[in-house]
């Protein structure tokens, strides 16, 4: 397979006078303040500066530009919202970002068959707002409301509704760096919506759902949406131990309680309190201590269980949520009690769970997010959390906040951990990231557990035998020229 290109300076100009000509001169940017915008993110992923953005508005020019970037076999980058914070959309040195905010329309809400069609730059404040409107919902992340509902949900979510609900995918609109675009799922038969995934054939969407714009440009999809019922609860049960609060968890998925639940550890929940005052951080003391060691009054984590459905089944469930906690020795809050311990995380799930509006972040300005999330086995987990955090405090980077949820009704738990850099500390930040990769490697030996997401090439392909093999194969179909999202590198070591 050849490998992508970075063009000389006459070359480049070419390229960009092409790329004018076919889809418009309004569509192309090579200035340098817009090329230096694009050249990062929040992330410690080093600065690349792309060549030109072009800023497509339709199918049509999406195509044109996949074309002209294989013909001259310039790697590019995909990014629909805007809101990257792990490097993945930071195209390599001289290539080509394709920002698809524009393409932001809203196309179809169908409550009939329960799925909405939506282009990538439409974000999560505009949907939800359309949807609630019309009676429905849709799973909702630990992200902001300008981020992109479809690049959410292509990344693998671990939004409001993975308990039950985990993929969210429908059916795609996918463009191969060829110009070939086809549908993935039942609407490729003429004249039919997308009410199926797949039959009578493969399942073409889970390709490129954690695909990562490797192995085409989706550019409409058509998103799973849900009714908003009669009533909703949003119940919090205090925990002292961590493995506690898991085998609550698991007791009430079980039993086929919560839409949604989440243990939140106490110095997460209590950054929540994290805002602006007069143009400072207020920052909770408490959040600078021993994680291990909350202060008097505080539950080392609270479980946020969501429910909804007809208002008789949610005072009968509010009662098992208090039964099922006592057996596990935790305790269901007040209201009133938990408005006192934690008023910043009431209002945010009130927000998030009864409005089914995203939830912007206060504690952003704490420092530089870094991120390690895992997925492993509920058992696995308990162990996992103690492991973690005894590893995060190496880093001296306080508050080291978490969360866990069950995923698909408990066959797998969801651990993200996380800690706030001092951004100006470059150093810092390359420890934490290597430190990361040095746990991934103790997590996937001790505790059957795999990253959440690809970032930067790691894991290798190496690790998983044949699969990596079947999937270079359709790698090799799709994109011979190696083009989409090299930065990845989730190929490098297996394309030569």
């Amino acid at each position: 397979m050849k490998a992508a290109v970075q063009l000389n300076a006459s070359a480049n100009n070419s390229v960009v006078r092409q790329l004018r000509d076919r889809i418009g001169t309004d569509k192309v940017e090579d200035d340098e303040l817009v090329l230096t915008t694009y050249a990062s993110d929040i992330s410690t992923s080093p600065a690349h500066r792309p060549s030109c953005v072009v800023f497509p508005v339709n199918r049509g020019d999406v195509v044109a530009v996949l074309q002209t970037a294989n013909e001259h076999r310039i790697p590019v980058s995909v990014m629909s919202g805007g809101v990257n914070v792990v490097g993945a959309c930071i195209a390599p040195e001289g290539g080509i970002v394709i920002d698809l905010h524009r393409m932001d329309k809203l196309l179809e809400i169908n409550t009939d068959s329960g799925y909405a069609v939506v282009e990538p730059g439409l974000n999560f404040d505009r949907f939800t707002a359309a949807l609630a409107e019309k009676g429905f919902r849709c799973s909702l992340p630990t992200a902001p409301g300008g981020a992109s509902p479809l690049a959410n949900y292509l990344s693998r979510p671990s939004g409001s509704l993975s308990n039950r609900h985990l993929d969210c995918i429908q059916d795609l609109e996918v463009v191969l760096p060829d110009g070939t675009f086809f549908h993935t799922g039942s609407s490729a038969f003429p004249n039919v919506g997308s009410q199926l995934r797949y039959g009578p054939f493969p399942d073409l969407a889970g390709l490129f759902t954690c695909g990562y714009g490797t192995l085409g440009v989706v550019t409409k999809a058509a998103l799973k949406i849900y009714p908003i019922n009669e009533s909703n609860r949003i119940n919090l049960a205090a925990f002292d131990k961590f493995e506690d609060a898991v085998d609550f968890v698991k007791d009430i998925i079980n039993n086929n309680i919560p839409e949604h639940s989440i243990i939140w550890n106490w110095q997460l929940f209590k950054s929540f309190e994290v805002g602006l005052v007069d143009g400072e951080y207020k920052i909770p003391k408490e959040i600078r201590l021993d994680p291990r060691k909350p202060p008097k009054g505080i539950p080392y984590n609270i479980v946020s269980t969501f429910m909804s459905g007809y208002e008789e089944s949610m005072r009968a469930n509010d009662k098992i949520c208090a039964k099922v906690a006592a057996k596990f020795g935790g305790r269901v809050l007040s209201k009133k009690e938990a408005e006192k311990v934690i008023p910043g995380g009431v209002a945010g799930w009130t927000e998030l769970y009864g409005h089914y509006r995203p939830v912007e972040p206060t504690f952003f300005g704490l420092g530089r997010y870094l991120a390690w999330i895992v997925l492993t086995e509920p058992k696995a987990v308990k162990e996992l959390e103690k492991w973690a955090v005894k590893e995060f405090l190496e880093f001296d980077s306080s508050p080291i906040c978490y969360y866990a949820q069950p995923f698909d009704y408990g066959r797998a738990m969801f651990f993200r951990i996380f800690c706030f850099a001092d951004p100006k500390n470059q150093k810092l930040g390359d420890r934490i990231v290597a430190k990361y990769r040095e746990m991934y490697d103790i997590a996937m030996k001790q505790y059957g557990a795999v990253p959440m997401r690809v970032k930067q090439g790691f894991p290798s392909l190496d690790l998983v035998g044949g699969y990596g093999d079947a999937l270079t194969r359709i790698k090799r179909a799709f994109d011979p020229n190696n083009i989409l999202s090299p930065n990845m590198g989730i190929f490098e070591e297996v394309i030569r």
